[in-house]
C-alpha cells in the first residue's frame, strides 16, 4: 500500500510542476485541480503497471511473478 501512496504523491508533484511550466507555453490557464486529478490517475496506473512488467522481465519469487 505504501508503494501506491508514494507513487501517487510523486506523480502529483511532477504533474503540478509540468502543468505550471507548460500552461504559459501553450497559452492556457494552469488549473491545480486538473493537475491533481491527472497526476493521481497516472500515479495509480504506474504503481499498478510497473511491478507487473518487471515481474515478467525478471523471474523471481514475488507475488507479481504469478501475474500473466
Amino acid at each position: 500500500m505504501g508503494r501506491y501512496l508514494v507513487t501517487i504523491c510523486w506523480s502529483i508533484v511532477y504533474m503540478l510542476i509540468i502543468g505550471f511550466i507548460a500552461a504559459p507555453l501553450t497559452h492556457n490557464v494552469f488549473s491545480v485541480v486538473e493537475a491533481l486529478i491527472i497526476g493521481a490517475i497516472f500515479g495509480l496506473l504506474f504503481a499498478i503497471i510497473i511491478p507487473t512488467i518487471t515481474a515478467h522481465a525478471v523471474k523471481d519469487k514475488s507475488k507479481y511473478s504469478k501475474l500473466k
